[in-house]
């Protein structure tokens, strides 16, 4: 189902608005301070500034403000990256295929599959579900590089 934020999204769009980007067909584009103001809980930021910011449904449970995620697009090296965030809200990640665990992050899994993982899904302690994908093709050493740089800056906690 989706939520009341992609149908405004569709509702608000008109001729003259560029097309979504990667992370704006995931949720609804708002800026930054919108986003913080709207979700129910502090996000992780990575140490670059965000290139897009947009509101996710929920992970789990129902379509309402305090459920809702957000993502966070950003540059590193050439390369973009979405990072999106939720409330775990009861929900699991045994969808996904499990990952060894690195200091700090216990609860971690693949994206599409171990082998070829497309992204990486893990919990925090405090009752978050992270997500990091790259905008793109990147391969899985690249992206498992990426996630453990996130987590030396403090993705986990």
């Amino acid at each position: 189902m989706l939520a009341p934020l992609l149908l405004a999204a569709v509702l608000l769009a008109d001729e003259g608005t560029p097309p979504p980007t990667a992370l704006g067909r995931r949720g609804f584009d708002v800026p930054f301070a919108t986003a913080v103001r709207a979700i129910a809980f502090r996000p992780f930021l990575p140490d670059r500034p965000p290139t897009d910011v947009a509101l996710l449904t929920p992970f789990h449970g129902e379509s309402i403000s305090r459920n809702e995620g957000v993502g966070l697009e950003y540059e590193r090296d050439g390369r973009a990256w979405i990072l999106s965030e939720w409330p775990r809200n009861g929900g699991t990640l045994n969808a996904f295929q499990p990952l060894p665990g690195v200091p700090g992050c216990r609860d971690v899994h693949a994206v599409s599959g171990r082998s070829q993982p497309r992204g990486v899904v893990w919990t925090t302690p405090h009752g978050l579900v992270l997500s990091l994908t790259p905008d793109g093709v990147a391969s899985p050493g690249t992206i498992l590089g990426e996630f453990r740089r996130l987590v030396g800056l403090g993705a986990c906690r």
